[in-house]
C-alpha cells in the first residue's frame, strides 16, 4: 500500500463510508455472468452494500460527479480486469481514480484477474498491447494520459489478489471465497476516533509515514509519545481505523496500563490472540507460555497491532518482544507517556503528540463549548482566554468546553478565575498519572521528568513545561498543606508568599520560593523570615519591595536571584558554600569583599547594578561559568584575576559605559562569548597570553578601541569578529588572524578574514604608516610579508616637518623636482645610497558606505630584486564620505649595499583595495572577494638632505636623453593628470619639463 496523503483521511479513520464495495469492471466482458454473481452474492445474500454502475455502456473517459462520489464513499474496491479492460477508456480512468484514492485515504484495492495473467497486464501484451496501440493513436497528444493509464495497469497487477480462469474451478466456490475475504473485513468494528477530530489529519500522517506502508519486507515498530491528555490514543485510533484494512489480522488493545493492573499478562496476551486470529477461548497459561504462542501462530502473519497507554517495559516484553514475532509487513504501534521505555526496548521510530495550534484549539473548543463552530460573539474573548488557559491540550479543551456549556458569561468568568487558582479535578488526575509512575528518588531528576513528557528540554537548554503540567505540580504541592501554605514544599502564589514573610511562619519544610508580587505591594516583614527555612534551595524574587533588607539567608540556598536587590551588602553571615547560582540585576550593591566561600559559584549576574564600581578579585570562584556585568554604568575597574578563570564560558559587559579597560591580560581557555558591546570608553583590549581555542563570538561593536593587540592570534578558535557601529580606524593585525568572519555593519553578515599560505615574515614596522583624513591622524602598523635576508629596507612613520607639508599635492605647495607621482607604480634611480623619501597614497571611499575594510600593499623591487612586500589591513568607519592620504618614509639602513657607481633602478608598487563580500547576505571565502581598487593616486618626494645628484626621479642617467626624451614627455603628461585627479588645483600644476639628464 502506498503512502496516504493528506487530502480527506478524516473520512476514513472516522470510517464514514456509503459503501462497503465498489465493483470495477469492463461491462462487455463480465457484468452478465462473473461480475453479476458476485455483485448478487455480495449485496443480496451477505447484505454487503455495493456499488456497481447500473449503466450498459460508458462512453468516453469522464467519469461523471456521482460515480467520483460513489468511489470516495466506498472501503473496498474490487475490480475484475478481464482480457477487454484496457479497450475501456473509462475503466482505465476509473482506475487511476480508485488508486489515487487508495493512496490518499488509505483504501483496501483487492484486484481479480479475470482470465488473464498479472504478467500480461504489467507487461501490456496480447489484447492489452492492441488496446494501447489504438490509444497511443487517438491519444497522440496526450502522451501523459497514457502514461497514466499504463501505470495505473502496472500498479494493479503487482498487487495481491485472485486469479480465476473459466472452468478451472467453480465460479460459485471463487466468488464465495471473496465474499468471505471481504466479510471478514467488514465486520472489523471501526474503532471511536473522536466526537469532533480536530486536527488529527497531519498527525495520523506522521505516523503512517513512520509505519513505511509502502513497504512488506519487514516489521516496523513505532512508538507514540505525549504528556496525558494530548491524543496519542486518539491519534493510534484513528490510524487503525485508516489502514486496518490491509492487514490479515488486527488488534487494538486499549489501555494497557490500567488493564494490566486489575488482569495479568496472559490475559492480555490471549486477547492479542483471539482478535488477530479470530478464534475465541484461547488460554495461553501463563505468559511464557503466551509469547511461545504469539510467535508461533504470529510469525507469517502480516497484522497491526496498538498497544495503547503502555508504561512498563515488562508489558512490551509479553505482548510484543521482537520484530521477528510477526510476519512481514507488520506494523507495531505503541502508545505511552514515557518516551525512555519505547528506547528501553528499542523502539527508534517516534512521534511526539504535541499541542494543538491555537486555530484548531479554539475549534475544538467551540464543538464542545457551544456545539458548533459559531457562537455570541460576547464570547469571543473569554473564549480564547479559555483555550490560552488549556494550552492546546485536547482533554482540557474538551472538558472545560463541555462543562461550560449553556452557562452564562458570569458563569464562564468566575470558573476560569477557579481553574487558574485550582486545577479542575478530572484534568488533574489524568495528569498526574505519570507523576504518580515515578519512584521517589525519581521525582526530582530532571531525565526522569522529561522521559514522562512532564517537562521538556529545548534546543536553548532551558526547561519546558506545559502550563497545565505545571498546575498539576502546584496541586500535588498545595495538597501537601492545604491551610498554612508555610508547611508546603514550594510557593509562589503572592499570597502565600507574602502571609509566610509578614507572619514570619516558614519552616524547613520550604525548599523554593518563587515570588512575582504586582507592582507597588510592599512586604512589612522583620528580615528574619528566611531564617527558619533549612533547607530552603531556590529562592527568586521578583518586582518586590521590602521594608527593610534581608539580614539572614539560609547557608543551603544553591540559587539567589533577586531582582532589585535593595541593600547594599549581603547578609554579613551568610555563608554561600552551596550556592550556584547567584543573579541580582539592578541591585544596590556598592561594593562587595572578595567571594571567598563561593567555591561552587557558576552563574554571576550584575547586569543593571547602577553603583557598582568595581569587582573583586574572583580568583576563589574556581568553577564559574558565566560573569555578566551588563550595563554597570559605574563600572570602572574590574580584578585582573576574572582574565584568568580556566572555566568561564561567557564574560558579558556590555554598556559599561566608563569602562577604559577589562584587564591588562587574558587567558581563558573555556570561553566562547566575550561581548563588550556599547562600552563607548573601552580603549584597550587585554593581551591574549594563552591559547583560546573554545572562543567563537568577540562583541566590539560601538567601542573607542583603534587597535587589537598581535596577540589576538591566540584566539584560535574565533569565529566572529563584531565591529559595528566604531568611529575611526581599527587596526587588525592581519598577518596572524586566524580565518574568521568580521562583522561591520548591522543587518549583513561581514567579510572572512583569510590564512595566508604565504611565508609570513615576523617583522613588523610599528606606527609607519600615518593616515589623514577629516577626523585627524592616525597611525597604522605595516607587516612584512615578504623581507630580503638582509633586510635593509624599512618603512617609519613620515617626518613631521614643514617639508613635508609642502608635499601636499593639493595645496598647491610643491618642490616639482623633487616629486614624482602616479597611479600606482613608482620608479626611479640611485646611486651610492637609497635616498630618504616620503610615499603618499590618496584613497577615494565609496560613497555608499559607513565603513569599509581596506587593504593597503606596499611593494619594494630594486634592480629587478623584490626587497620587501609588507601591507596592513584595517576598517575605516565614517558617517559621512572623505579622501585619505596614506603617508610613510622609506630608508637604507645600511651603506655600500647597492652598486656605488652604477646606477640602481627602484621600482615601488602600491595598491589600495575595498574589500567586499560577493553576497552581502552570507560570509565568504577570501578567495570569493571582489575587489575594487580606489587609489587615486600615488606620490613620492625626495628630501631636501638627500645629494640631488646621486638620484633621478624621472630618467635613467646611464641613457641618452635623446632615448628617453619621448618616455619622459608621456611621464610628465600622466604625472600632470594624476595631480588634477588627487584634488591638486590646475593652476598650481606647472607645465612640467623634464630635468637635464644629470651625468
Amino acid at each position: 500500500m502506498e503512502q496516504p496523503t493528506l487530502l480527506s483521511l478524516s473520512s476514513s479513520f472516522t470510517c464514514d463510508w456509503t459503501y462497503d464495495v465498489f465493483l470495477s469492471f469492463r461491462g462487455t466482458d463480465t457484468r452478465n455472468n462473473f461480475t453479476g454473481n458476485l455483485y448478487n452474492s455480495l449485496q443480496h445474500q451477505r447484505g454487503i452494500q455495493t456499488f456497481i454502475d447500473d449503466e450498459e455502456i460508458q462512453k468516453g473517459e469522464q467519469i461523471k460527479a456521482t460515480l467520483l462520489q460513489a468511489i470516495k464513499e466506498s472501503r473496498i474496491f474490487i475490480a475484475i480486469i478481464s482480457p477487454n479492460y484496457a479497450s475501456s477508456t473509462f475503466c482505465l480512468t476509473e482506475l487511476v481514480t480508485i488508486l489515487e484514492c487508495c493512496k490518499s485515504q488509505g483504501r483496501l484495492f483487492l484486484p481479480v484477474f479475470y482470465d488473464v495473467n498479472p504478467s500480461q497486464i504489467r507487461n501490456i501484451t496480447d489484447t492489452y498491447a492492441e488496446a494501447f496501440a489504438k490509444h497511443e493513436v487517438r491519444f497522440g497528444d496526450e502522451k501523459e494520459k497514457v502514461q497514466k493509464w499504463r501505470d495505473a495497469l502496472h500498479q494493479a497487477a503487482n498487487m495481491s489478489g485472485w486469479h480465476f480462469k473459466p472452468g478451472s474451478e467453480s465460479e460459485y466456490k471463487f466468488i464465495e471465497k471473496i465474499v468471505e475475504e471481504v466479510s471478514i473485513k467488514i465486520n472489523r468494528i471501526p474503532l471511536h476516533v473522536a466526537n469532533k477530530p480536530v486536527g488529527l489529519e497531519s498527525r495520523v500522517l506522521e505516523v503512517t509515514s513512520l509505519l513505511g506502508l509502502e513497504s512488506d519486507e519487514s516489521v516496523n515498530m513505532v512508538g507514540i509519545y505525549g504528556i496525558g491528555g494530548i491524543g496519542k490514543s486518539t491519534t493510534a485510533r484513528a490510524v487503525h481505523n485508516l489502514i486496518a484494512d490491509q492487514f490479515e489480522g488486527v488488534c487494538y488493545l486499549a489501555d494497557i496500563r490500567e488493564r494490566s493492573t486489575n488482569h495479568d499478562l496472559a490475559q492480555l496476551q490471549e486477547t492479542l490472540l483471539s482478535e488477530i486470529l479470530g478464534e475465541k477461548d484461547i488460554k495461553v497459561g501463563d505468559v511464557h507460555k503466551g509469547i511461545s504462542i504469539i510467535k508461533r501462530r504470529l510469525q507469517r502473519k502480516k497484522v497491526l497491532l496498538i498497544l495503547d497507554n503502555v508504561n512498563k517495559e515488562k508489558q512490551l516484553q509479553v505482548l510484543a518482544g521482537g520484530h521477528d514475532w510477526f510476519g512481514f509487513g507488520s506494523k507495531i504501534i505503541i502508545t505511552t507517556r514515557d518516551k525512555h521505555l519505547l528506547a528501553t526496548h528499542g523502539i527508534v521510530k517516534l512521534y511526539e503528540v504535541k499541542q494543538l495550534e491555537d486555530e484548531k484549539a479554539l475549534d475544538l473548543f467551540s464543538w464542545h463549548a457551544f456545539k458548533n463552530n459559531f457562537f455570541d460573539p460576547g464570547y469571543v474573548d473569554i473564549a480564547k482566554h479559555a483555550v490560552s488557559y488549556c494550552h492546546g491540550l485536547p482533554l482540557a479543551l474538551e472538558v472545560i468546553g463541555s462543562q461550560l456549556f449553556g452557562k452564562s458569561l458570569s458563569v464562564w468568568k468566575s470558573s476560569l478565575d477557579k481553574y487558574e487558582r485550582v486545577i479542575r479535578k478530572d484534568i488533574h488526575e489524568i495528569l498526574k498519572v505519570s507523576y504518580d509512575d515515578l519512584e521517589e528518588n525519581e521525582k526530582d531528576g530532571i531525565q526522569e521528568l522529561t522521559d514522562k513528557c512532564l517537562m521538556k528540554i529545548d534546543v536553548n537548554g532551558r526547561v519546558r513545561m506545559h502550563d497545565l503540567i505545571q498546575d498539576m505540580g502546584r496541586e500535588i504541592v498545595r495538597q501537601e498543606s492545604t491551610l498554612e501554605p508555610g508547611r508546603r514544599s514550594r510557593l509562589w502564589f503572592s499570597d502565600d508568599i507574602v502571609h509566610v514573610l509578614e507572619e514570619n511562619k516558614g519552616t524547613d519544610t520550604i525548599e523554593v520560593i518563587i515570588a512575582c508580587l504586582r507592582k507597588g505591594r510592599k512586604v512589612k516583614w522583620c528580615g528574619n523570615a528566611f531564617g527558619k527555612m533549612k533547607n530552603l534551595r531556590i529562592l527568586i524574587i521578583r518586582n518586590a519591595q521590602f521594608s527593610i533588607g534581608p539580614q539572614i539567608f539560609p547557608n543551603s540556598l544553591t540559587v539567589l536571584d533577586w531582582s532589585g536587590y535593595e541593600s547594599s551588602s549581603l547578609p554579613s553571615d551568610f555563608n554561600a558554600k552551596n550556592l550556584i547560582i547567584l543573579n541580582l540585576p539592578e541591585n544596590r550593591l556598592r561594593c562587595f569583599e572578595s567571594l571567598k566561600v563561593f567555591e561552587k559559584l557558576n552563574f554571576l549576574d550584575f547586569e543593571g547594578c547602577k553603583f557598582l564600581t568595581e569587582i573583586p578579585s574572583l580568583s576563589r570562584l574556581p568553577n564559574l561559568g558565566a560573569l555578566c556585568l551588563d550595563y554597570c554604568t559605574s563600572l570602572i575597574r574590574i580584578h585582573d584575576s576574572v582574565g584568568f578563570l580556566d572555566r568561564l564560558v561567557l564574560l558579558s559587559a556590555q554598556g559599561c559605559t566608563q569602562l577604559e579597560s577589562l584587564v591588562p591580560s587574558i587567558n581563558l581557555p573555556s570561553l566562547e562569548t566575550l561581548d563588550l558591546r556599547g562600552s563607548s570608553c573601552l580603549v584597550s583590549f587585554p593581551e591574549v597570553v594563552g591559547v583560546m581555542e573554545n572562543i567563537k563570538d568577540l562583541y566590539l561593536d560601538q567601542t573607542a578601541l583603534e587597535q587589537l593587540p598581535f596577540t589576538i592570534g591566540n584566539m584560535v578558535g574565533l569565529q566572529r569578529l563584531f565591529l559595528r557601529g566604531c568611529q575611526g580606524m581599527i587596526r587588525l593585525p592581519s598577518y596572524i588572524l586566524p580565518k574568521f568572519e568580521i562583522i561591520t555593519s548591522y543587518g549583513c553578515r561581514g567579510f572572512q578574514s583569510s590564512e595566508d599560505k604565504e611565508n609570513v615574515s615576523p617583522k613588523v614596522f610599528a606606527n609607519a604608516i600615518c593616515v589623514y583624513n577629516d577626523y585627524g591622524q592616525s597611525y597604522l602598523n605595516l607587516f612584512a610579508r615578504y623581507i630580503t635576508s638582509n633586510n635593509i629596507i624599512e618603512i617609519c612613520s613620515p617626518r613631521c616637518e614643514s617639508e613635508f607639508l609642502a608635499f601636499d599635492p593639493s595645496s598647491g605647495r610643491m618642490s616639482w623636482d623633487k616629486l614624482i607621482c602616479n597611479k600606482s607604480s613608482l620608479r626611479f634611480w640611485f646611486r651610492k645610497k637609497f635616498p630618504i623619501i616620503a610615499l603618499s597614497c590618496n584613497v577615494e571611499p565609496e560613497k555608499h558606505l559607513d565603513n569599509m575594510v581596506l587593504d593597503f600593499k606596499l611593494t619594494v623591487v630594486i634592480n629587478g630584486t623584490k626587497h620587501l612586500t609588507s601591507s596592513c589591513r584595517y576598517i575605516f568607519y565614517t558617517q559621512k564620505t572623505t579622501d585619505q592620504m596614506l603617508c610613510c618614509d622609506l630608508q637604507c639602513k645600511a651603506d655600500g649595499v647597492f652598486s656605488e657607481n652604477g646606477w640602481n633602478h627602484v621600482e615601488i608598487l602600491c595598491e589600495m583595495e575595498h574589500l567586499m563580500p560577493c553576497d552581502s547576505t552570507r560570509s565568504v571565502a577570501y578567495q570569493y572577494w571582489t575587489t575594487k581598487n580606489i587609489l587615486k593616486g600615488s606620490f613620492i618626494y625626495v628630501y631636501s638632505d638627500n645629494e640631488e645628484d646621486d638620484y633621478s626621479l624621472i630618467s635613467n642617467p646611464d641613457f641618452p636623453l635623446s632615448t628617453e626624451q619621448k618616455f619622459q614627455e608621456d611621464y610628465f603628461l600622466q604625472m600632470k593628470q594624476v595631480l588634477i585627479e588627487s584634488g591638486t588645483r590646475r593652476d598650481a600644476v606647472p607645465d612640467l619639463v623634464p630635468r637635464e639628464t644629470k651625468a
